[in-house]
């Protein structure tokens, strides 16, 4: 009654479009993080963690 039924549910195929939405989010915010880093703007700004972090160096 209770327990481990005899038909899987499927649960990664469904998803799929999920996951690969998620990735790519992630990989093109970190990207337009990088790139804003970057710019000339924000280049020599003290709130710039990558400049904090070439002066470590």
């Amino acid at each position: 009654m209770f327990g481990l039924r005899k038909f899987s549910t499927p649960v990664l195929r469904p998803m799929a479009p999920f996951f690969i939405g998620t990735v790519a989010i992630i990989y093109l915010v970190g990207k337009a993080q990088t790139a804003m880093i970057e710019s000339d703007d924000y280049k020599n700004d003290p709130r710039n963690p990558a400049l904090a972090s070439k002066k470590a160096h």
